[in-house]
Order: structure tokens, then sequence, then C-alpha cells
């Protein structure tokens, strides 16, 4: 199916008023070949039917000359004052199209629009002859009615001022497109935004639970392999364990990709990537990264607050993950056979310390992985703050402060 293009807009209005001229000639010499139609002037309607096709035409391509020449020339072509309102669209036309377009002032097309259709009234006036007529106080005497005179005024001041209300009509139109289209951009960069955040709060996640729970089956994996030929019961412990700690680790990487999938827990409430809703849970799950730590080898040293404070869900999750994530480090990078983890609870919120002694693995390059990007990004989430580094001795400190509540 072909697409027909749309003519261009000089075409479209000399169409139209070629349209139209046919139709008021066609009218004209039909009238004139009656019975009932003897006009004073015949020639006034011809002029009028010129004047119209020639501002249909140009309305919306020279809008601005258009009027003035209207204005100031039309009320000289015609021969006598004006017979019907019928003569009185050119200015009608251009009056509008001027003020539509905005190229000319309401107030000077008003003002102008209006001086022609008096103009119009007349008896004599100047004509577009050579040579020029000579002045005759005729001019100056109105040959219409005074409601004949308001009716003119107000039909050229009507179409000036129609056409400034459609022309506020469409740059309010045009303006409020332009909003909407801001809006819908800053929408769709606003979900975009939105998504990213979500993708990499759930790739963080899934990087700290997947890690802490890998590196230990790795390490405890490595350590029965190592001592199997002097303790062949190590092995079957190691998978006893490995199998325990596995199950652990696809539960939590279930609980996520649930969150990933559907956003919502079992009852279809809002799912979190938090131990409980109200952080009660959070020294439970301390221990229980403290037991996978010891399982693999390391000796740890927990230490927590008693009781354990009210704290909110996502601040007890930014305690858990960077506990973790500081664990899983010492596995990965780390010859320390112990390792000291402390939560204290103070007047800021909760304090967590993990220190590694070290030495650290001579193959280790650092610690500028996922891990410490991870950690800080919990703890700004959590509207805290988060430290690692070199502790001066060869081992390492993380230190983070986390607010109660999460801001």
């Amino acid at each position: 199916m072909h697409r027909i293009s749309r003519l261009p807009v000089w075409a479209q209005d000399l169409t139209t008023a070629l349209g139209a001229g046919l139709v008021w000639f066609t009218v004209i010499t039909v009238m004139e070949g009656g019975d009932y139609w003897y006009p004073r002037h015949p020639d006034s309607y011809r002029v009028a039917g010129l004047w119209i096709v020639l501002t249909l035409a140009l309305r919306r391509v020279a809008p601005g000359p258009l009027f003035w020449v209207t204005t100031m020339l039309y009320p000289l072509a015609q021969p006598l004052a004006v017979q019907t309102p019928f003569e009185l669209i050119p200015l009608v036309v251009a009056g509008f199209a001027a003020t539509r377009s905005g190229a000319v002032p309401w107030a000077l097309a008003g003002l102008a629009g209006g001086l022609s259709a008096f103009a119009m009234q007349l008896w004599e006036r100047p004509h577009l002859t050579l040579p020029p007529r000579p002045f005759s106080p005729l001019w100056l005497g109105i040959g219409r009615s005074p409601s004949d005179v308001l009716l003119a005024l107000a039909l050229v001041l009507g179409a000036v001022a129609a056409g400034y209300f459609f022309r506020r009509l469409a740059v309010t139109s045009e303006r409020l497109r332009e909003r909407n289209a801001e809006l819908q951009a800053l929408q769709a960069e606003l979900a975009e935004r939105a998504v990213l955040a979500e993708r990499t709060r759930i790739a963080r996640e899934l990087h700290d639970v997947v890690a802490h729970h890998m590196s230990a089956i790795v390490v405890r994996a490595q350590a029965a392999d190592r001592v199997a030929a002097n303790q062949p019961e190590a092995p079957a412990e190691a998978v006893r364990w490995i199998g325990d700690e596995g199950k652990q680790a696809l539960a939590a990487m279930r609980s996520v990709v649930q969150v990933l999938r559907r956003g919502t827990d079992a009852d279809g409430g809002t799912a979190a990537l938090a131990p409980t809703p109200d952080g009660t849970r959070t020294p439970d799950e301390l221990r229980a990264a403290a037991r996978r730590l010891r399982d693999a080898g390391r000796a740890v040293e927990l230490v927590l607050p008693r009781p354990w404070p009210t704290t909110s869900a996502e601040s007890g999750l930014a305690v858990v993950r960077i506990a973790q994530e500081a664990l899983t480090n010492v596995l990965l990078h780390s010859l320390a056979r112990g390792v000291a983890v402390t939560v204290s609870d103070d007047a800021a919120g909760l304090h967590l310390r993990v220190h590694d002694p070290g030495p650290p693995l001579p193959t280790a390059e650092g610690r500028q992985g996922h891990g410490l990007t991870s950690m800080r990004e919990r703890a700004l989430a959590a509207g805290g703050a988060l430290s690692a580094g070199p502790d001066g001795h060869g081992g390492w400190t993380v230190e983070a402060r986390i607010p109660r509540e999460a801001v």
C-alpha cells in the first residue's frame, strides 16, 4: 500500500483559494443571469472575489505582508462603499491570518484592520487608478448606516481577536507538548535508574551470598583434601558439611531469585532481602557466618552487644552482609588463623569492626575487587559509612557505622 504524501502548505492554500474563487465567481455569474439581483456596482464583487483568492492563497505563506497590503490597498481597489458584509471577507481572512501566525501584534492588527474596515464605509475614497482622482469632500461621508459600520468593525476586529486567541491556544498547546515530552523523558530516565538500582542491589546480594557460602565450601574442601592422607575421615566429614552448607547457599539464592522474578514473598507481600523485618535475627546470622568460618579452619572471636538493639531490616541486613563479606575476604586473601568480629552499640548506631591480623596470602594483590565496593554500597544505602584498609602490622581492618534505622 503506497503512502500518499501531503502537498506543501503553499500548494494546499492555493488549491483552497482557487476552489473558493471558482465557487464565488460561479455564484456571481448565476445571480447576474437571474431577475432578482441588481447590485449597484457588480465590479465590487469581482474585486472582492479576486482578493479572496489572494488572501486564501497567501494566508500562511506570507501572513504579515498580506495583512498590510490588504488593509492599505483593498479599500482603494473597491469602487464604492461596501454593499454587503461579504465584501469584508478579505479583511477578515487577512486579520485572522496575521494574528494567528503572530506576524502582526494584535493591537496593531486591530487598529489597522479597524481603520481599513471603516474606510470601506465611506462614500468616496482614492482609487487605484492613474491619474489619481482629486480629493472630494464626499470622501468624509459615510455611505452606510451606523449599524452597518459597527457590523463591519465587529467582523474585522472579531477576526483579529479570534486569530490572537487561536495563536495563544496553539502556543500553550505546544508548550504543553514540550513539557509532556520532557516529563516522559524524565519518567523514562527515572525508570531506567530504578531498574539499574534494582539490578545493582540484586547483583550485590547474589555476590555476597554466593561468595560467602562458596568460599567457605571451597576452603573446607581444599583443607579436607590436604589432610586426607593422615585423616581418612576428614573427606567424609567435609562432604557432609559441604552438603549442609550447599543447602543453605541454595536457600539464600532462592530467596534472592524470588525477589528478582516476582518481587513478592510467599504471602504475597513485598519480598525483602533482609533477615527479618525488625532485624531481630541479625545476631543469629552473624553467629552462622562465624560458624562457617570456624568450620573452614579459622578461629573467630565474635563479640555482640547484649541485648541486641532493635534495628530496621535494612540496617540489620547491612551489618550481616558486611560482616559476611569481610569474613569471606579473610578466607580468600589472608593466612590468619583467627579473626575478631566486634559489634558495639552506641548513640550513633551500630559499630561493626572486623580485624584480620594477617599476614596476607603471598599471591594476593590487594583487596580491590567487588567485595569492598559491595560493602561500601551497603553501608551508604543504610545511611552509614565504611572504611577498610591495612592496619599497619600486616593485617586488615574493616569498620562500618550503621544507624539503627536506615535513612
